[in-house]
């Protein structure tokens, strides 16, 4: 057997952002959520501040900023600010922690995308309070996570250990809060389509490395997954990786 293991990849490096530009030319899934995410910002009924929450590079903060008339980009990470900084210079940056912040203006608009991986399951209902304590009378909060049901997440299950439930977090957060916020969940379904095998390895090593990697895969067994759970697709492979967008405003 082959005792090669996956990449480590550092987030800031650049075989992370070789392997992001993979997946982003072989998925649907930036489209759907800029498509989906448009129509919630036309909804608004005012579009004044906005906040990111785990705002990381400011690739997406930067797109949605010149909507509002202001923006806060939180995010705690010193080697990401740098980056944040440079491609946000017209927002307020704030570098604490979501449960550590206290912010002086309400937000129509409060975004947190992808940032419940890297959140302690205890901590994840007291940060949707606290993103939740940021809205204005109108405004509104989305998380966005992939659902538990796609190949990815699988995949991320098998050799991880774990899969992200949104579902449960709405239930104990209105259970918390009923008669105060509303709460539902759509999800937007996305799919990659990856041409040959050695681009599908690519695409689910990046997964892998949405979490910290404390024990890392063989590369041969990280194959051996795409080969048996994957849908066969000409000389490549297909699979899905939808995402849920957890929509929450006052009553």
């Amino acid at each position: 057997m082959n005792e090669a293991r996956a990449a480590v990849y550092d987030s800031l490096g650049g075989e992370y952002e070789r392997a992001f530009d993979v997946f982003l030319a072989n998925t649907d899934q930036k489209d759907k959520a800029r498509g989906w995410l448009e129509t919630a910002l036309d909804r608004l009924p005012e579009r004044r501040h906005f906040v990111d929450a785990g705002a990381g590079t400011g690739k997406v903060t930067a797109w949605l900023a010149p909507r509002f008339e202001s923006t806060t980009a939180i995010e705690p990470n010193p080697h990401l600010r740098r980056q944040l900084a440079a491609n946000c210079p017209g927002a307020t940056i704030v570098a604490l922690p979501i449960l550590e912040c206290m912010l002086d203006r309400p937000a129509d608009f409060v975004l947190a995308s992808h940032v419940f991986y890297y959140i302690p399951a205890a901590d994840w209902v007291p940060t949707l309070e606290r993103l939740a304590s940021f809205l204005a009378p109108q405004g509104v909060l989305v998380v966005v996570l992939q659902n538990p049901g796609t190949d990815c997440m699988a995949l991320v299950e098998y050799f991880h250990g774990q899969r992200f439930h949104l579902q449960a977090l709405a239930q104990d957060f209105s259970a918390r809060h009923t008669g105060t916020f509303n709460c539902r969940i759509e999800t937007v379904d996305s799919h990659i389509t990856a041409p040959d095998p050695g681009t599908a390895y690519t695409i689910a090593e990046f997964m892998l490395n949405l979490l910290p990697m404390h024990a890392v895969p063989l590369k041969d067994d990280v194959e051996a997954f795409i080969t048996r759970r994957f849908r066969k697709s000409g000389n490549g492979f297909a699979f899905s990786c939808s995402q849920d967008f957890l929509v929450v405003s006052r009553v």
